[in-house]
């Protein structure tokens, strides 16, 4: 059910209706949990046991962990988190790395689920799940909550298939909460659906159908390099519409139901160095990876003069492999994480002294730095709009003449 369908607009007022009308916060969550259900069955009916499984997976392990002495309880996360990434490799990529040709179908064997069908909002429900488990071994959570309040999470039809991420603890307390929907909260959220609509159907489509005509493999092969950047140019512009766009609608919607989504962009094309980039880009995304990739791995190398660039490294190479187990997504991964490392051993060597302070103040230092973001966006996902880093390369060598 695509979300710019009138299906999907007569189905999300229908849920939100029939949700504010329950009197109980029991009622309610029941009622979203069918919504999804019902929302599932215009898709892949099989996705919705999929996604009950790894909420189950996630309330298990949470409880069996807090049951554990608290010196046990790593190796429970541990296991909790592995059996994520197996959800992960088993619906996306086993049968792939088992010789399946998605093009004509064969090389599937019968135990292997199709990776064509990979469940909707695989990604998100395995960082979802991994969150939780990490906010309850680290104590940022005391309980690991009931099995339906999980279920419910999981269920939840308007972020399921593009995010944003959400906390599992915020959610429920939404959820739960007595108040009704006013007014006002109503006006705002239907004003943030238009806008979302407004910029997917107006800008985003149009700006997607004319950058992938631009950047298709003839082009690429042929060099034909005006044609290639104006391509590459559109293909960014269309991501932020898009993706921005669908975040808008998810926002709007939620707030119906009395649930607040998390922000996901914040003007990225103001951003004047590579690290306040990646703070207003997909921002529930790269929240995830500060919070449970680079605050860890900073924490644990402390000692290490390098050790927060390393981990702001590694946790950009994750970033990127969280698109998929691709070369070009690898690649995405590494040069931001070089530059997001980079970045932060200037600032660490040189941040404090006179002359940086001074030319952190100019405002040619600040356009150059946003030149130099803007550039670098709209290069690094050209990778998101060719179909391999090969293609990549050609297109790179097609631009430059090299």
């Amino acid at each position: 059910m695509n979300l710019l369908s009138w299906t999907f607009l007569v189905f999300s007022a229908l849920s939100v209706a029939l949700y504010q009308a329950l009197p109980s916060p029991r009622m309610r969550q029941a009622a979203l949990a069918g919504a999804t259900l019902v929302w599932f069955a215009f898709g892949v009916w099989w996705h919705a046991l999929v996604a009950v499984a790894m909420a189950t997976t996630t309330w298990l392990f949470g409880r069996w962990m807090m049951s554990r002495p608290e010196e046990r309880r790593g190796v429970v996360c541990a296991l909790g988190v592995a059996s994520f990434i197996g959800y992960f490799v088993l619906f996306r990529y086993l049968a792939l790395w088992s010789g399946f040709d998605p093009a004509t179908g064969s090389g599937l064997r019968w135990w292997m689920p199709n990776p064509l069908l990979a469940p909707l909002g695989l990604s998100f429900m395995m960082f979802e799940g991994i969150a939780h488990l990490a906010d309850l071994y680290l104590g940022r959570t005391e309980e690991p909550g009931s099995w339906w309040s999980h279920v419910v999470f999981a269920l939840y039809f308007p972020t399921r298939v593009i995010g944003p991420m959400r906390r599992y603890e915020d959610f429920t307390r939404d959820v739960n909460a007595p108040d009704r929907l006013s007014p006002d909260d109503a006006a705002w959220a239907v004003r943030r659906i238009l806008w979302g609509v407004g910029k997917k159907a107006i800008l985003a489509n149009p700006l997607g159908a004319f950058a992938l005509f631009n950047l298709n493999p003839a082009l690429i092969a042929a060099g034909a390099r005006a044609p290639l950047v104006l391509g590459a140019c559109m293909y960014w512009l269309y991501l932020f519409f898009d993706l921005s766009g669908y975040s808008d609608i998810v926002i709007g919607i939620s707030r119906l139901f009395g649930v607040k989504v998390p922000e996901n962009f914040n003007r990225p094309y103001v951003a004047d160095n590579i690290s306040d980039y990646w703070q207003r880009w997909h921002i529930s995304l790269s929240s995830w990876v500060r919070d449970y990739v680079f605050n860890p791995l900073a924490i644990r190398w402390r000692g290490w003069t390098y050790g927060a660039p390393m981990g702001a490294f590694c946790s950009m190479v994750i970033l990127g492999l969280w698109h998929g187990l691709e070369l070009r997504y690898l690649v995405f991964g590494l040069w931001h994480g070089a530059l997001l490392g980079g970045y932060m051993v200037y600032r660490q060597l040189f941040g404090r002294k006179p002359w940086a302070k001074r030319l952190a103040k100019s405002r040619a230092w600040s356009f150059a730095g946003w030149c130099f973001v803007v550039l670098n966006a709209v290069l690094t996902h050209v990778l998101f709009a060719v179909p391999t880093a090969a293609m990549g390369l050609q297109w790179l060598r097609a631009v430059t003449g090299v």
